[in-house]
């Protein structure tokens, strides 16, 4: 199924004499958006919203299938499940000493609020009181720093498309790859492991797929090794507020902490929110290019810095912040001229946006264009994701290789020697090398 882009059918509007602010705006605006020169809106503009399947079996919301951390100033707040009704318990450790212990009230879900101890890392130990099982720990580390763009050439470079929270073949496939062992705990030595964006929404563990995530992050800076997030139209949608796609398991999360889908990922004091508000929108690997959706034309004005300071700026705006919050109308207007909002909109939303962008993978006759991109961004191969391929694959005779596939989380790519030699690995099995592409218009399809 194709993921349908929420606002270009009303893009007409924007570029109208008279600004009608489109309908089919990611999220409701809290308060009033205040036009210059157009007209001035007032109240709430929501969308409908589909609710995906949740997975099979029992879902887990116990540990960091359902933990959410924020922090504003010096304050630390923890939330998390237990499985059953019981007593909770939270340790705080910095440095390796126990700073703080607490428990709470018999329920399922737990909350505490404590003034950070430390200015470092802090390890939250916590779980049920009464059940020795429902144990866990997940370290919290000092607030990024926006991230690099550009990197030299290494010898390995993994990448994966659209993961959707499909957790356990995830870590399936990280492991048979060697990246992780059988604790969950990066292998993968100096390696670069690349994921294209996508971790929300569909599947039924994104929460535990974000947490995961986060914390391989730094196992594999510290030993030499890397583990770039790029952002996809999927971040960006649940991060502004469009909840279509999130799965009715994750937004029970949401429900037992007594709160709001997007706020448990807050862009502004929720830990993974903040971490994912450093995420670049493409990056450059030696001689590789890395987009979610993938570069078009319209970028070639651009450097890489261009599009992560671009990025930086707008997500950093009252306006993209307000986009996933509940309505609030003690707040001032925003005011905003309509081709700033036009601006913003086409960025994050449009067709030919980096997030959003399918015209490589639907079709075969855009070689020229590629190849001024590649050549634009100093680079021989362009990897991407968001459209929907049967098996990784190679297109435009190798200039290309698309990663996102039918079944989320099945496969890898593995690039080696900056990309002079691709593999692909399943679940289980050892690599092959990649397929021919099928003709055009085949097998590709979209979410």
């Amino acid at each position: 199924m194709r993921t349908s882009n929420p606002v270009l059918v009303e893009k007409a509007r924007l570029r109208s004499a008279v600004l009608l602010l489109p309908a089919a705006l990611p999220a409701a605006l809290s308060g009033r958006l205040a036009l210059t020169g157009t007209l001035a809106l007032s109240g709430t503009l929501a969308l409908s919203t589909i609710t995906a399947p949740g997975g099979t079996g029992a879902p887990r919301f116990d540990g960091e299938y359902g933990l959410y951390v924020r922090e504003a100033a010096d304050t630390v707040e923890v939330r998390w499940l237990t499985v059953e009704r019981d007593s909770g318990f939270l340790d705080v450790s910095a440095e390796g000493t126990v700073r703080a212990r607490f428990t709470t009230p018999t329920g399922r879900a737990h909350r505490v609020s404590f003034r950070r101890p430390a200015p470092g890392s802090l390890t939250l130990r916590y779980g049920a009181l009464g059940d020795p099982v429902d144990r866990h720990a997940t370290t919290i580390f000092p607030s990024p720093e926006r991230g690099e763009t550009r990197f030299g050439p290494t010898d390995s470079v993994f990448v994966i498309g659209d993961v959707h929270g499909e957790y356990d073949s995830l870590t399936a496939l990280l492991r048979n790859v060697g990246l992780i062992g059988a604790n969950g705990r990066w292998t993968g030595g100096r390696g670069h492991l690349v994921f294209l964006g996508d971790l929300f929404d569909r599947g039924p563990d994104v929460t535990r797929t974000l947490w995961f995530i986060y914390g391989l992050e730094r196992q594999a800076e510290a030993a030499g090794g890397r583990v770039h997030v790029v952002l996809g139209n999927h971040e960006i949608m649940v991060l502004a507020g469009d909840l279509r796609y999130v799965s009715s398991k994750e937004r029970r999360i949401a429900e037992y902490h007594g709160t709001t889908y997007p706020r448990l990922f807050n862009v502004r004091n929720s830990v993974l929110g903040k971490w994912l508000a450093t995420k670049p929108a493409l990056i450059r690997i030696g001689r590789i290019l890395l987009a979610h959706g993938g570069v078009s034309t319209k970028y070639l004005d651009y450097s890489l810095q261009a599009v992560d300071d671009t990025l930086a700026t707008f997500m950093g705006e009252e306006l993209f912040h307000r986009w996933g919050q509940p309505p609030d109308s003690t707040l001032p207007p925003i005011v905003m001229d309509s081709t700033a909002l036009a601006g913003r909109m086409d960025f994050f939303f449009g067709e030919g946006s980096v997030f959003w962008y399918r015209g490589y993978v639907l079709a075969d006759t855009l070689q020229a264009e590629l190849a001024r991109v590649l050549d634009r961004f100093d680079s021989e191969l362009h990897v991407v994701a968001h459209t929907t391929v049967e098996s990784v694959q190679e297109r435009y005779g190798g200039s290309l290789v698309a990663v996102d596939l039918n079944a989320p989380a099945s496969q890898l790519l593995l690039l080696v020697d900056d990309g002079l030699q691709r593999l692909r690995y399943g679940t289980e099995g050892p690599a092959e090398g990649l397929r021919p592409p099928p003709a055009a218009g085949g097998e590709a399809g979209g979410r």
